[in-house]
């Protein structure tokens, strides 16, 4: 009876840890390590990861505006989602604080140019900085997709002013970003419908 529950006990954990590596092997793939990103911050390199550097794919947004005034009504989009991760750090506290730089705009149908919508959120020496609308610039200069359409290929190029988030917003340090993205792999889900996805080719 005694080696039966040993045999239970121990064919418990074997599972469980098969489990839980299966876990983490299932959020490991949402990573992706291929292409290259550069951003300077205040004339520094932000350093990233040289592993699970980073996730980047279309994703659904919508937002409750008025829509053809019709009160009520949801403005859906499809955006981009770029997010690069550098490192973690600790506060006194003990709370775990990484360090990266997050993309998102309105995905024009692979069209190269300037980016609409664009809103960059930058984590950086325990703080936390969003780009100044009116001093941002995001550039896509080329998107190559796959055959078929499940990804593309892209690069991009960027310069903001960021400030700090805080109250009063006018006193919050500000400062200055730029830099560059190569052959960056973005995911398009099944789920995220495309009117007219056309190959775009490189300027």
């Amino acid at each position: 009876m005694k080696r039966f529950a040993t045999l239970l006990i121990l064919s418990v954990i074997i599972l469980g840890g098969s489990s839980f590596k299966t876990k983490r092997r299932a959020h490991a793939e949402q990573f992706k390590n291929d292409g290259y990103v550069q951003v300077i911050v205040d004339g520094r390199i932000l350093d990233l990861r040289d592993d699970n550097k980073y996730t980047a794919d279309l994703v659904n947004k919508s937002s409750d505006l008025p829509f053809n005034n019709t009160p009520g009504a949801k403005i859906t989009r499809v955006a981009n989602s770029l997010n690069f991760y550098g490192a973690d750090f600790r506060d006194e506290d003990g709370n775990t604080f990484t360090e990266g730089i997050n993309f998102e705009y309105t995905f024009a149908e692979g069209a190269l140019g300037d980016a609409a919508d664009g809103r960059i959120t930058l984590n950086y020496n325990n703080q936390r900085f969003n780009n100044i609308a009116g001093e941002t610039k995001f550039r896509i200069t080329k998107i190559q997709w796959s055959s078929d359409r499940r990804y593309f290929v892209m690069d991009a190029e960027f310069e903001c002013k960021m400030r700090r988030w805080g109250k009063p917003l006018a006193a919050q340090p500000m400062l200055k970003i730029k830099g560059q993205l190569e052959n960056i792999t973005v995911t398009v889900p099944s789920w995220v419908v495309l009117k007219n996805p056309t190959s775009v080719a490189e300027k």
